[in-house]
């Protein structure tokens, strides 16, 4: 005799659709939530399939919570590969990386979102994954020849550690954001109007371009 529930059993999904369904919906919790808050319920629910589901394709909450954020590293690195530094003088492929650094958090604040939740756990889970890592080596390669190259030819009056620059590029482009609500009040100016915002656009790339201009003391 065939089993009654069998007739309601859903039909079997796209694997790879439903787990892109679920990590999508497992980021949006992520950020909301954070990794405590998070709750396994809710991005099931949101996806329509049920918790076995989400631990057959990524075996624990924890592992869910690495795998997306591998997922928000990954796509970073990916569209910073195609700027194709390499291709460009220094001086427009150091204005080409601090214009996309600053849109890309300007326009994924799901990003934003998520990296500032794991920073409030001092990245307990993003040390976990060694994918991060590597797939970050060559951003720093790239802007170490840029400044390499740049210097060499005088492009630009002085170099700095890549890695410092890069820190530094970071901050101007997201500071604003992390922090855009609390300096609005303060200063009796919207940080997050579309206004600032392209006026500290312009600032951050004239500020590292200006930077590297500048002669060494």
């Amino acid at each position: 005799m065939e089993d009654p529930a069998l007739k309601t059993a859903p039909r079997s999904r796209d694997p790879e659709r439903t787990r892109a369904q679920l990590m999508e919906a497992a980021l949006t919790e992520f950020g909301d939530h954070g990794f405590h808050g998070a709750r396994v319920d809710r991005i099931t629910k949101a996806v329509g399939c049920n918790a076995r589901l989400l631990y057959h394709y990524f075996g624990s909450k924890e592992k869910l919570y690495i795998a997306a954020l591998e997922h928000i590293f990954t796509d970073i690195r990916a569209q910073e590969r195609q700027l194709e530094l390499e291709r460009l003088p220094p001086r427009a492929a150091m204005e080409r990386l601090v214009g996309f650094t600053f849109d890309f958090f300007d326009s994924n604040p799901l990003f934003v979102k998520v990296a500032r939740n794991e920073n409030l756990l001092e990245g307990r889970y993003i040390v976990q994954t060694e994918a991060v890592r590597a797939s970050s080596l060559p951003l720093m390669d790239a802007i170490t020849k840029i400044l390499e190259q740049g210097y060499r030819e005088g492009a630009f009056a002085r170099s700095y550690d890549p890695l410092q620059l890069y820190v530094t590029i970071v901050a101007i482009s997201a500071h604003h954001l992390n922090n855009g609500h609390t300096f609005s009040a303060i200063f009796g100016v919207d940080l997050l109007s579309v206004e600032w915002r392209v006026e500290r656009r312009r600032h951050a790339i004239a500020f590292v371009m200006n930077a590297l201009d500048a002669a060494a003391p």
